[in-house]
């Protein structure tokens, strides 16, 4: 008998974990799921990046920030400077400017932005259908203009912010200069008395007074940074300095070049002011009122320091002109803005608030 054993062969169990399959065959699915997803990626940024909303919609056409940036601008760049001169960092923008409402600088200034766009856009198509068309020297000027925004003033963020782009400022500014000789052709038709406005002014009341003037000043800056009177000493050094001056100022022309460049305490200033009123004191307003045309004052002693005074002009009409042309521009802006109110009749148009909502004046054009 045989009593060797049958050896069995073992099986291998193969683990479907790790079961190689033809690649092909769980692959394609996900392929084309994958290129779905990067299609569907790819258009949204695309989309995100493209599409603009619609800020506001005139005559039934839409217009999507990029149409209506530049009137931003303007505006922005406005006040924008009102902004700086507060030191900057949006103190201004954020000043509350209606109390009851709690509207701010940003929330006029952005009504103002959307009211320019509107404005600008409806004057400009009734000029167009009455037939105005820019002249080739308008053409040259406004091409030129562009060329300077895009060169020297639109800093190359605000140019991809705003999407600002010679072909879309041209067209803009061309609108602007169309309408603004529109304007004037029309307030030349409205009838206003010129002569009866310029007699409801009362040219006593805008009298003008030319006057130049020497100055030193009798107050010094204590350590604390206060400004505090000189002591007689001090305040009889800076008489015997004006002094020295005065005498050569009675047969100097020209005042403005008396001073020598090194002079710190004595200063020169070519000045005017009211009958009505002026920041002199009322002593001293009385002193050069009653002064000739090429008078010169004895050195005058007012609380702040020492004056010599010359008269230029004691009956100048500038300021009585000015208020004149002032008041008559009042009037022909009051009689446009009834023609404007009665043309927007003819026109529909509306904002999309909540787009605008979104919007933070101070940020949207500049930097």
């Amino acid at each position: 008998m045989n009593n060797s054993k049958k050896l069995k062969a073992k099986k291998v169990k193969k683990d479907r974990l790790i079961e190689n399959k033809p690649i092909t065959k769980i692959s394609k699915p996900w392929i084309i799921t994958a290129v779905v997803l990067v299609v569907i990626l790819i258009g949204a940024l695309l989309f995100d990046q493209f599409y603009e909303k619609t800020i506001m919609k005139i005559d039934g056409e839409n217009y999507s920030m990029s149409d209506v940036a530049y009137y931003f601008y303007s505006v922005e760049s406005s006040y924008d400077y009102y902004d700086q001169m507060f030191g900057g960092g949006g103190a201004y923008w954020d000043m509350t400017y209606d109390e009851e409402s709690g509207a701010t600088v940003r929330d006029i200034a952005k009504g103002e932005a959307v009211d320019s766009a509107i404005y600008y856009e409806i004057l400009y198509s009734e000029a167009v259908a009455e037939g105005y068309t820019l002249s080739d020297d308008e053409k040259t000027t406004i091409s030129n203009d562009v060329k300077t925004l895009l060169d020297t003033k639109l800093t190359s963020s605000q140019i991809t912010k705003s999407k600002f782009t010679e072909e879309g400022l041209t067209e803009v500014l061309e609108k602007i200069a169309l309408v603004t000789r529109y304007k004037g052709d029309k307030i030349d038709t409205f009838e206003i008395n010129d002569a009866a406005i310029k007699e409801g002014i009362n040219y006593d009341e805008y009298r003008q007074y030319d006057v130049e003037y020497l100055f030193i000043s009798t107050n010094i800056t204590d350590d604390e940074g206060n400004s505090v009177a000189m002591t007689e000493e001090e305040k009889s050094a800076a008489f015997d300095k004006i002094n020295s001056f005065y005498e050569t100022a009675k047969t100097t022309e020209d005042w403005s070049k008396l001073l020598p460049e090194s002079e710190e305490e004595v200063t020169y200033a070519d000045t005017n002011f009211l009958q009505s009123g002026s920041t002199f004191s009322e002593d001293m307003e009385a002193m050069m009122m009653a002064m000739e045309n090429g008078d010169i004052s004895d050195i005058y002693e007012a609380e702040a320091g020492y004056y010599v005074v010359r008269m230029k002009n004691n009956d100048s009409s500038e300021s009585y002109l000015a208020a004149v042309e002032s008041a008559i521009s009042q009037a022909e802006n009051e009689k446009f803005t009834e023609f404007y109110n009665e043309i927007t009749t003819k026109h529909e148009y509306s904002t999309n608030d909540g787009a605008l909502k979104s919007m933070t004046m101070g940020s949207i054009t500049l930097d």
